[in-house]
Protein backbone atom coordinates (compact mmCIF):
# COMPACT_ATOMS: atom_id res chain seq x y z
CA UNK A 1 0.00 0.00 0.00
CA UNK A 2 1.97 3.34 -0.92
CA UNK A 3 2.11 5.84 1.61
CA UNK A 4 1.46 9.35 0.65
CA UNK A 5 3.59 12.35 2.46
CA UNK A 6 0.10 14.17 2.78
CA UNK A 7 -1.87 12.82 5.58
CA UNK A 8 -3.97 15.36 5.42
CA UNK A 9 -5.78 14.31 2.28
CA UNK A 10 -8.51 12.15 3.62
CA UNK A 11 -12.00 11.46 3.67
CA UNK A 12 -14.17 14.39 4.64
CA UNK A 13 -16.39 14.35 8.26
CA UNK A 14 -19.05 13.91 6.75
CA UNK A 15 -18.75 10.69 5.12
CA UNK A 16 -17.85 8.83 8.97
CA UNK A 17 -20.18 10.11 10.72
CA UNK A 18 -22.53 8.83 14.28
CA UNK A 19 -25.30 9.23 11.78
CA UNK A 20 -24.33 6.70 9.20
CA UNK A 21 -23.61 4.48 12.03
CA UNK A 22 -26.42 1.67 12.74
CA UNK A 23 -27.83 2.31 15.57
CA UNK A 24 -29.95 -0.70 15.90
CA UNK A 25 -27.63 -3.28 16.68
CA UNK A 26 -27.44 -4.41 20.07
CA UNK A 27 -23.32 -4.04 19.95
CA UNK A 28 -23.60 -0.14 19.54
CA UNK A 29 -26.04 0.23 21.82
CA UNK A 30 -23.77 -1.61 24.49
CA UNK A 31 -20.91 0.81 23.31
CA UNK A 32 -22.89 3.82 23.37
CA UNK A 33 -24.17 3.51 26.56
CA UNK A 34 -22.37 6.20 28.86
CA UNK A 35 -20.07 5.20 31.52
CA UNK A 36 -19.70 7.70 34.85
CA UNK A 37 -16.06 8.56 34.63
CA UNK A 38 -14.34 11.64 36.49
CA UNK A 39 -17.48 13.19 37.76
CA UNK A 40 -19.62 12.88 34.36
CA UNK A 41 -21.43 10.21 32.41
CA UNK A 42 -19.42 9.63 28.84
CA UNK A 43 -18.36 7.32 26.20
CA UNK A 44 -16.53 4.72 27.14
CA UNK A 45 -13.60 5.86 25.22
CA UNK A 46 -10.48 7.21 27.17
CA UNK A 47 -7.53 8.64 25.27
CA UNK A 48 -3.75 7.03 26.56
CA UNK A 49 -2.31 9.39 28.32
CA UNK A 50 1.50 9.00 27.06
CA UNK A 51 4.31 11.40 27.51
CA UNK A 52 6.83 13.84 26.37
CA UNK A 53 4.69 15.62 23.56
CA UNK A 54 2.48 12.48 22.82
CA UNK A 55 -0.52 13.94 23.58
CA UNK A 56 -1.44 17.56 23.96
CA UNK A 57 -4.56 19.89 24.56
CA UNK A 58 -5.28 20.41 20.94
CA UNK A 59 -6.11 16.03 20.14
CA UNK A 60 -7.11 15.67 24.36
CA UNK A 61 -9.80 18.74 23.64
CA UNK A 62 -10.44 16.80 20.63
CA UNK A 63 -11.50 13.50 22.13
CA UNK A 64 -13.25 15.46 25.25
CA UNK A 65 -15.49 17.65 22.29
CA UNK A 66 -16.83 13.97 21.21
CA UNK A 67 -17.93 13.37 25.11
CA UNK A 68 -15.26 11.25 25.44
CA UNK A 69 -12.09 11.69 27.49
CA UNK A 70 -8.82 13.08 26.41
CA UNK A 71 -5.25 13.27 28.48
CA UNK A 72 -3.08 15.89 27.97
CA UNK A 73 1.06 13.89 28.61
CA UNK A 74 1.84 16.14 31.41
CA UNK A 75 5.61 15.02 31.02
CA UNK A 76 7.97 17.68 28.38
CA UNK A 77 4.38 19.30 27.79
CA UNK A 78 5.18 22.14 24.92
CA UNK A 79 5.40 25.71 25.89
CA UNK A 80 4.74 26.55 22.14
CA UNK A 81 5.32 25.55 18.72
CA UNK A 82 7.42 26.83 15.71
CA UNK A 83 6.24 27.96 11.98
CA UNK A 84 5.70 24.08 10.76
CA UNK A 85 3.83 23.28 13.74
CA UNK A 86 6.32 21.09 15.76
CA UNK A 87 7.26 21.73 19.65
CA UNK A 88 9.64 24.34 20.84
CA UNK A 89 12.35 22.53 22.56
CA UNK A 90 13.05 23.43 26.14
CA UNK A 91 16.41 25.05 26.74
CA UNK A 92 18.51 25.20 29.94
CA UNK A 93 21.03 27.91 30.66
CA UNK A 94 22.13 26.16 34.40
CA UNK A 95 25.35 24.93 34.31
CA UNK A 96 24.72 21.79 36.90
CA UNK A 97 22.27 19.14 36.81
CA UNK A 98 20.46 20.30 39.67
CA UNK A 99 19.93 24.04 38.38
CA UNK A 100 18.75 22.68 34.91
CA UNK A 101 16.17 20.20 36.90
CA UNK A 102 14.47 23.65 38.40
CA UNK A 103 14.22 24.97 34.93
CA UNK A 104 12.79 21.76 33.82
CA UNK A 105 10.00 22.16 36.37
CA UNK A 106 9.57 25.60 35.20
CA UNK A 107 9.18 24.54 31.58
CA UNK A 108 7.13 22.13 32.55
CA UNK A 109 4.00 23.89 34.49
CA UNK A 110 4.14 26.57 31.86
CA UNK A 111 3.74 24.00 29.37
CA UNK A 112 1.36 22.41 30.82
CA UNK A 113 -0.84 25.08 31.82
CA UNK A 114 -0.67 25.95 28.06
CA UNK A 115 -1.92 22.57 27.17
CA UNK A 116 -4.78 22.35 29.79
CA UNK A 117 -5.90 26.05 28.29
CA UNK A 118 -5.79 25.03 25.17
CA UNK A 119 -7.77 21.55 25.76
CA UNK A 120 -10.33 23.23 28.04
CA UNK A 121 -11.04 25.74 25.14
CA UNK A 122 -12.02 23.25 22.66
CA UNK A 123 -13.73 20.63 25.12
CA UNK A 124 -16.45 23.58 25.68
CA UNK A 125 -17.52 21.77 28.63
CA UNK A 126 -18.23 18.38 27.26
CA UNK A 127 -16.63 15.06 27.80
CA UNK A 128 -13.53 15.02 30.23
CA UNK A 129 -10.51 16.24 30.26
CA UNK A 130 -7.39 14.45 32.18
CA UNK A 131 -3.30 15.41 32.66
CA UNK A 132 -1.23 12.31 32.63
CA UNK A 133 2.00 11.75 35.01
CA UNK A 134 4.50 9.77 35.04
CA UNK A 135 5.12 9.28 39.30
CA UNK A 136 8.76 8.86 38.49
CA UNK A 137 9.54 12.24 36.48
CA UNK A 138 11.36 14.86 38.41
CA UNK A 139 9.43 17.03 40.12
CA UNK A 140 6.23 15.40 39.50
CA UNK A 141 4.68 16.70 42.75
CA UNK A 142 5.90 20.13 42.17
CA UNK A 143 4.86 20.45 38.21
CA UNK A 144 1.11 18.61 39.32
CA UNK A 145 0.44 21.72 41.84
CA UNK A 146 1.75 24.23 39.89
CA UNK A 147 -0.12 23.29 36.94
CA UNK A 148 -3.30 22.80 39.08
CA UNK A 149 -2.99 26.11 40.34
CA UNK A 150 -2.59 27.29 37.57
CA UNK A 151 -5.87 25.83 35.89
CA UNK A 152 -8.14 27.28 38.10
CA UNK A 153 -11.15 28.56 37.25
CA UNK A 154 -13.52 31.01 39.23
CA UNK A 155 -15.64 29.36 42.10
CA UNK A 156 -12.93 27.05 43.12
CA UNK A 157 -12.99 24.85 40.07
CA UNK A 158 -10.38 23.41 37.80
CA UNK A 159 -10.04 23.15 33.88
CA UNK A 160 -8.85 19.88 34.36
CA UNK A 161 -11.26 17.10 35.78
CA UNK A 162 -9.17 14.45 36.88
CA UNK A 163 -4.99 13.71 37.74
CA UNK A 164 -3.59 9.90 36.15
CA UNK A 165 -0.50 8.97 37.45
CA UNK A 166 1.70 5.89 36.50
CA UNK A 167 4.90 4.42 36.33
CA UNK A 168 4.91 4.08 40.29
CA UNK A 169 2.49 4.99 42.34
CA UNK A 170 0.49 7.69 43.54
CA UNK A 171 1.40 8.49 47.43
CA UNK A 172 -1.62 9.97 50.38
CA UNK A 173 0.10 13.53 48.95
CA UNK A 174 -0.67 13.19 45.30
CA UNK A 175 -4.27 12.22 46.38
CA UNK A 176 -4.76 15.36 49.25
CA UNK A 177 -3.24 17.78 46.47
CA UNK A 178 -5.84 16.47 44.21
CA UNK A 179 -8.68 16.56 46.63
CA UNK A 180 -7.96 19.90 47.81
CA UNK A 181 -7.80 21.23 43.72
CA UNK A 182 -11.19 19.29 43.56
CA UNK A 183 -9.95 17.47 41.09
CA UNK A 184 -9.95 13.41 40.54
CA UNK A 185 -6.62 11.55 41.04
CA UNK A 186 -6.87 8.02 38.75
CA UNK A 187 -4.56 5.32 39.72
CA UNK A 188 -2.68 3.06 36.74
CA UNK A 189 -2.25 -0.14 38.17
CA UNK A 190 -1.32 -3.25 36.36
CA UNK A 191 -2.06 -5.86 39.30
CA UNK A 192 -4.51 -6.00 42.18
CA UNK A 193 -1.58 -6.28 44.71
CA UNK A 194 -0.85 -2.98 43.64
CA UNK A 195 -4.89 -1.63 44.13
CA UNK A 196 -4.41 -2.91 47.67
CA UNK A 197 -1.56 -1.36 48.19
CA UNK A 198 -3.29 1.91 46.95
CA UNK A 199 -5.94 1.58 49.55
CA UNK A 200 -4.27 0.87 52.59
CA UNK A 201 -1.91 3.85 51.87
CA UNK A 202 -2.48 6.48 49.19
CA UNK A 203 -6.35 6.13 49.91
CA UNK A 204 -6.80 5.38 53.59
CA UNK A 205 -8.40 8.77 54.14
CA UNK A 206 -11.32 7.71 51.85
CA UNK A 207 -12.67 4.73 52.93
CA UNK A 208 -15.25 4.02 52.29
CA UNK A 209 -15.60 6.73 49.93
CA UNK A 210 -13.59 6.27 47.30
CA UNK A 211 -15.56 7.74 44.58
CA UNK A 212 -14.67 10.96 46.21
CA UNK A 213 -11.16 11.22 44.98
CA UNK A 214 -10.75 7.70 42.92
CA UNK A 215 -12.81 9.17 39.28
CA UNK A 216 -11.74 5.69 37.57
CA UNK A 217 -9.08 3.32 37.83
CA UNK A 218 -7.02 2.22 35.12
CA UNK A 219 -5.65 -1.37 34.50
CA UNK A 220 -2.83 -1.29 32.30
CA UNK A 221 -1.92 -4.50 30.57
CA UNK A 222 1.91 -5.04 31.40
CA UNK A 223 2.06 -7.65 28.42
CA UNK A 224 0.04 -5.67 26.10
CA UNK A 225 0.74 -1.82 26.85
CA UNK A 226 3.02 0.63 25.34
CA UNK A 227 5.61 2.86 27.09
CA UNK A 228 6.51 1.51 30.88
CA UNK A 229 4.86 -1.78 31.90
CA UNK A 230 4.45 -2.53 35.74
CA UNK A 231 5.42 -5.93 35.69
CA UNK A 232 6.17 -6.69 39.48
CA UNK A 233 8.94 -9.13 40.89
CA UNK A 234 6.43 -12.12 41.04
CA UNK A 235 5.75 -11.89 37.67
CA UNK A 236 7.48 -13.59 34.63
CA UNK A 237 7.99 -11.20 32.03
CA UNK A 238 7.77 -13.77 29.23
CA UNK A 239 4.50 -15.09 30.41
CA UNK A 240 1.49 -13.05 29.62
CA UNK A 241 -1.72 -13.78 32.06
CA UNK A 242 -5.03 -13.09 30.89
CA UNK A 243 -6.54 -9.55 31.03
CA UNK A 244 -9.99 -10.69 32.01
CA UNK A 245 -8.85 -12.54 34.93
CA UNK A 246 -6.91 -10.22 36.14
CA UNK A 247 -9.12 -7.33 35.60
CA UNK A 248 -12.51 -9.56 36.75
CA UNK A 249 -9.80 -9.99 40.23
CA UNK A 250 -9.56 -6.40 40.59
CA UNK A 251 -13.31 -5.90 40.32
CA UNK A 252 -13.54 -8.25 43.38
CA UNK A 253 -10.83 -6.06 45.71
CA UNK A 254 -12.94 -2.91 44.34
CA UNK A 255 -16.81 -3.75 45.06
CA UNK A 256 -15.33 -5.05 48.31
CA UNK A 257 -14.48 -1.96 49.32
CA UNK A 258 -17.77 -0.34 48.42
CA UNK A 259 -16.78 0.70 44.83
CA UNK A 260 -18.95 -1.10 42.56
CA UNK A 261 -19.54 2.08 40.86
CA UNK A 262 -16.26 3.08 39.70
CA UNK A 263 -15.33 2.31 36.43
CA UNK A 264 -11.99 0.43 35.09
CA UNK A 265 -10.36 1.64 32.43
CA UNK A 266 -9.02 -1.61 30.27
CA UNK A 267 -5.81 0.34 28.71
CA UNK A 268 -3.34 -1.95 26.65
CA UNK A 269 -4.07 -4.31 23.67
CA UNK A 270 -7.05 -2.34 23.09
CA UNK A 271 -7.94 -2.43 18.73
CA UNK A 272 -11.19 -3.20 17.24
CA UNK A 273 -13.50 -2.56 20.23
CA UNK A 274 -15.86 -6.03 19.06
CA UNK A 275 -13.28 -8.03 20.45
CA UNK A 276 -13.93 -6.74 23.96
CA UNK A 277 -17.64 -7.25 23.89
CA UNK A 278 -17.63 -9.56 26.19
CA UNK A 279 -16.85 -7.11 28.71
CA UNK A 280 -19.74 -5.04 28.48
CA UNK A 281 -22.38 -5.49 30.80
CA UNK A 282 -20.80 -7.98 32.60
CA UNK A 283 -21.64 -8.03 36.11
CA UNK A 284 -17.87 -9.69 36.65
CA UNK A 285 -16.49 -6.94 34.51
CA UNK A 286 -18.39 -3.65 36.14
CA UNK A 287 -18.27 -0.33 34.84
CA UNK A 288 -15.76 -0.50 32.23
CA UNK A 289 -14.39 1.90 29.43
CA UNK A 290 -11.22 1.47 26.88
CA UNK A 291 -8.12 3.12 26.58
CA UNK A 292 -6.80 3.81 22.92
CA UNK A 293 -3.12 4.46 23.35
CA UNK A 294 -1.36 3.61 20.08
CA UNK A 295 -3.90 3.80 18.05
CA UNK A 296 -4.36 7.31 19.25
CA UNK A 297 -1.72 8.36 17.53
CA UNK A 298 -3.18 7.66 13.54
CA UNK A 299 -5.29 10.94 14.20
CA UNK A 300 -5.31 14.33 12.76
CA UNK A 301 -4.86 16.23 15.48
CA UNK A 302 -2.50 14.21 17.02
CA UNK A 303 1.00 16.26 17.63
CA UNK A 304 3.38 13.37 16.49
CA UNK A 305 5.28 13.84 13.22
CA UNK A 306 4.13 12.21 10.39
CA UNK A 307 7.13 9.97 10.31
CA UNK A 308 6.00 8.54 13.26
CA UNK A 309 2.12 8.23 12.00
CA UNK A 310 4.04 6.05 8.36
CA UNK A 311 6.16 3.96 10.79
CA UNK A 312 3.23 2.80 13.19
CA UNK A 313 1.36 1.90 9.27
CA UNK A 314 4.45 -0.64 8.27
CA UNK A 315 5.00 -2.08 11.45
CA UNK A 316 4.41 -6.12 12.03
CA UNK A 317 4.05 -8.59 14.21
CA UNK A 318 6.60 -8.76 16.93
CA UNK A 319 8.24 -5.24 16.36
CA UNK A 320 7.58 -3.89 19.75
CA UNK A 321 9.79 -5.34 22.47
CA UNK A 322 9.18 -5.84 26.00
CA UNK A 323 12.57 -4.26 27.35
CA UNK A 324 14.23 -3.05 30.75
CA UNK A 325 16.34 -0.55 28.96
CA UNK A 326 14.44 2.26 30.59
CA UNK A 327 16.53 4.66 33.21
CA UNK A 328 13.25 4.12 35.35
CA UNK A 329 14.11 0.72 36.36
CA UNK A 330 10.77 -0.27 34.70
CA UNK A 331 9.97 -2.75 32.05
CA UNK A 332 8.73 -0.85 28.58
CA UNK A 333 7.53 -1.96 25.03
CA UNK A 334 9.34 0.13 22.43
CA UNK A 335 9.32 -0.95 18.63
CA UNK A 336 12.12 -2.77 17.84
CA UNK A 337 14.10 -0.24 15.87
CA UNK A 338 17.71 0.52 15.27
CA UNK A 339 17.97 2.20 19.34
CA UNK A 340 16.57 -1.07 20.91
CA UNK A 341 18.63 -3.50 18.38
CA UNK A 342 21.94 -2.03 19.83
CA UNK A 343 20.78 -1.54 23.26
CA UNK A 344 19.73 -5.46 23.03
CA UNK A 345 23.49 -5.99 21.19
CA UNK A 346 24.91 -4.32 24.07
CA UNK A 347 24.18 -6.08 26.70
CA UNK A 348 25.18 -9.39 25.23
CA UNK A 349 28.56 -7.79 25.18
CA UNK A 350 29.28 -8.10 28.58
CA UNK A 351 31.07 -10.28 31.03
CA UNK A 352 31.83 -10.38 34.86
CA UNK A 353 35.14 -8.83 36.12
CA UNK A 354 37.25 -8.35 39.40
CA UNK A 355 39.79 -5.79 40.37
CA UNK A 356 42.34 -8.18 41.52
CA UNK A 357 43.23 -11.47 40.01
CA UNK A 358 42.51 -14.82 41.21
CA UNK A 359 42.57 -18.52 40.06
CA UNK A 360 39.52 -18.22 38.06
CA UNK A 361 39.65 -14.64 37.03
CA UNK A 362 43.15 -14.43 35.83
CA UNK A 363 43.16 -12.99 32.30
CA UNK A 364 43.63 -9.08 32.44
CA UNK A 365 41.31 -6.60 30.54
CA UNK A 366 42.87 -3.18 29.58
CA UNK A 367 41.28 -0.35 27.27
CA UNK A 368 40.17 3.17 27.35
CA UNK A 369 39.52 4.54 30.86
CA UNK A 370 40.53 1.15 32.68
CA UNK A 371 42.44 1.59 35.80
CA UNK A 372 45.89 1.18 35.81
CA UNK A 373 45.61 -1.77 38.20
CA UNK A 374 43.64 -3.31 34.81
CA UNK A 375 40.45 -5.55 35.17
CA UNK A 376 40.04 -9.28 35.26
CA UNK A 377 38.21 -11.98 33.50
CA UNK A 378 38.26 -15.74 32.69
CA UNK A 379 40.00 -16.93 29.95
CA UNK A 380 36.66 -17.83 28.28
CA UNK A 381 35.42 -14.58 28.71
CA UNK A 382 38.79 -12.77 27.47
CA UNK A 383 38.14 -15.18 24.06
CA UNK A 384 34.85 -13.14 23.85
CA UNK A 385 36.48 -10.04 24.49
CA UNK A 386 38.81 -10.35 22.25
CA UNK A 387 35.97 -10.71 19.21
CA UNK A 388 34.56 -8.24 20.36
CA UNK A 389 37.72 -5.68 20.08
CA UNK A 390 38.45 -7.04 16.58
CA UNK A 391 34.58 -5.77 15.45
CA UNK A 392 35.83 -2.34 16.85
CA UNK A 393 34.31 -2.76 20.33
CA UNK A 394 36.89 -1.86 22.42
CA UNK A 395 36.15 0.50 25.17
CA UNK A 396 34.88 -1.26 28.28
CA UNK A 397 32.23 0.33 30.70
CA UNK A 398 31.89 -0.75 34.28
CA UNK A 399 28.36 -1.62 35.11
CA UNK A 400 26.47 -1.51 38.58
CA UNK A 401 26.30 -5.00 38.90
CA UNK A 402 30.41 -5.80 38.70
CA UNK A 403 30.02 -6.66 35.00
CA UNK A 404 31.87 -4.60 32.38
CA UNK A 405 30.22 -3.94 28.85
CA UNK A 406 31.96 -3.61 25.10
CA UNK A 407 31.18 -0.25 23.35
CA UNK A 408 33.16 1.32 20.59
CA UNK A 409 34.47 4.97 21.42
CA UNK A 410 31.89 6.56 19.99
CA UNK A 411 28.71 5.02 21.52
CA UNK A 412 30.75 5.65 24.80
CA UNK A 413 31.22 9.23 24.56
CA UNK A 414 27.54 9.17 24.01
CA UNK A 415 27.02 7.38 26.88
CA UNK A 416 29.31 9.75 29.57
CA UNK A 417 27.50 12.85 27.87
CA UNK A 418 23.66 11.61 29.58
CA UNK A 419 25.64 12.61 32.64
CA UNK A 420 27.25 15.61 32.06
CA UNK A 421 24.13 16.51 29.87
CA UNK A 422 21.67 15.28 32.58
CA UNK A 423 18.16 17.92 33.35
CA UNK A 424 17.45 15.62 35.94
CA UNK A 425 13.91 14.39 34.38
CA UNK A 426 13.17 11.18 36.67
CA UNK A 427 12.99 11.17 40.47
CA UNK A 428 16.42 9.29 40.13
CA UNK A 429 17.78 7.70 36.84
CA UNK A 430 20.12 4.50 36.72
CA UNK A 431 21.48 5.78 33.45
CA UNK A 432 23.25 9.17 34.83
CA UNK A 433 22.83 8.64 38.77
CA UNK A 434 21.05 11.47 39.23
CA UNK A 435 18.69 12.13 42.20
CA UNK A 436 16.28 14.78 42.87
CA UNK A 437 17.20 14.44 46.30
CA UNK A 438 19.48 17.30 47.68
CA UNK A 439 20.31 15.36 51.15
CA UNK A 440 22.11 12.75 48.87
CA UNK A 441 24.21 15.64 47.00
CA UNK A 442 21.42 14.83 43.76
CA UNK A 443 23.29 11.97 43.10
CA UNK A 444 21.94 8.19 43.74
CA UNK A 445 25.47 7.33 44.60
CA UNK A 446 25.72 4.25 42.29
CA UNK A 447 27.66 3.79 39.18
CA UNK A 448 25.78 5.06 36.18
CA UNK A 449 24.49 2.39 34.20
CA UNK A 450 25.56 2.13 30.78
CA UNK A 451 22.95 -0.91 29.70
CA UNK A 452 20.24 1.93 29.44
CA UNK A 453 18.71 4.48 27.28
CA UNK A 454 18.36 8.06 27.88
CA UNK A 455 14.43 8.32 28.05
CA UNK A 456 14.09 12.43 27.77
CA UNK A 457 16.43 12.22 24.38
CA UNK A 458 15.31 9.44 23.18
CA UNK A 459 11.79 10.68 23.47
CA UNK A 460 12.03 14.40 22.61
CA UNK A 461 13.62 12.65 19.27
CA UNK A 462 10.91 10.76 18.28
CA UNK A 463 8.53 13.77 18.55
CA UNK A 464 10.36 15.56 16.67
CA UNK A 465 10.64 13.12 14.27
CA UNK A 466 14.48 12.94 14.11
CA UNK A 467 15.85 9.07 12.56
CA UNK A 468 13.38 7.63 14.04
CA UNK A 469 15.16 4.23 13.67
CA UNK A 470 17.42 5.75 16.79
CA UNK A 471 14.92 7.08 18.88
CA UNK A 472 12.89 5.61 21.50
CA UNK A 473 9.25 4.50 20.10
CA UNK A 474 6.88 3.68 22.59
CA UNK A 475 4.02 1.21 21.33
CA UNK A 476 1.74 -1.17 22.19
CA UNK A 477 2.07 -4.75 20.96
CA UNK A 478 -0.93 -4.47 18.95
CA UNK A 479 0.45 -1.59 16.90
CA UNK A 480 1.03 -3.94 14.01
CA UNK A 481 -2.57 -4.35 13.53
CA UNK A 482 -2.52 -0.25 11.66
CA UNK A 483 -1.20 -1.79 8.56
CA UNK A 484 -3.85 -4.45 7.96
CA UNK A 485 -6.84 -2.12 9.26
CA UNK A 486 -8.45 -1.07 6.31
CA UNK A 487 -9.83 2.32 8.03
CA UNK A 488 -6.22 3.99 7.25
CA UNK A 489 -6.58 2.89 3.46
CA UNK A 490 -8.00 5.57 1.36
CA UNK A 491 -9.66 4.61 -2.08
CA UNK A 492 -6.50 6.33 -3.85
CA UNK A 493 -4.24 4.09 -2.03
CA UNK A 494 -2.59 6.56 -0.53
CA UNK A 495 -3.05 6.43 3.88
CA UNK A 496 -6.32 7.94 5.24
CA UNK A 497 -5.26 9.59 8.97
CA UNK A 498 -9.10 10.62 10.15
CA UNK A 499 -10.09 13.31 12.46
CA UNK A 500 -10.70 12.90 16.28
CA UNK A 501 -14.43 12.62 15.17
CA UNK A 502 -14.02 10.26 12.83
CA UNK A 503 -11.93 7.71 14.85
CA UNK A 504 -14.90 8.03 17.42
CA UNK A 505 -17.11 7.19 14.89
CA UNK A 506 -15.18 4.29 13.96
CA UNK A 507 -14.63 3.50 17.49
CA UNK A 508 -18.41 3.24 17.64
CA UNK A 509 -18.53 0.86 15.24
CA UNK A 510 -16.54 -1.84 16.90
CA UNK A 511 -13.74 -1.69 14.64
Amino acid sequence: MPISQNTTESTPDEMITLDSIDNSTHFHEKLAKPVYIDGAWILPFVQGGKGVGATNGINAGAWAAENAAGTIAAIGAAIGYDENGRELSYTYAGRSRHKRHEEMIALSIQGCILQCHTAYKIAAGKGRIRINFLKMAGGAMRIMRGMLVGTRLPGGSNMIDAVTMGAGLPTEEDAQICADEGVFLDPIISSTMAMKVLLKRTFRKWSGRYDEVIGAVVYEDPWLAGGHNGITSRENPNEPKDPYERVKALRVIMNDNGMENVAIIMAGGVWYLRDWQSWLDNAEIGPIAFQIGTRDLLTRESPVVDEWKHLLLSMKKGDVALNKFSPTGFYSSAHYNGMIRELFERSARQVDFVSEPDDNMSERVDGPGVPARGYWVNMQDRKKIDGWIGEGFNTPLRTPDDTLVFVNPDKAREIKSHKTECVGCLVTCNLSAWSQNPEVKYTTGRLPDPRLHCIRKGLLGAIKGNDLDNQLIFAGHNAYIAGEDPFYRAENGNVFIPTVKQFIARLMTGD
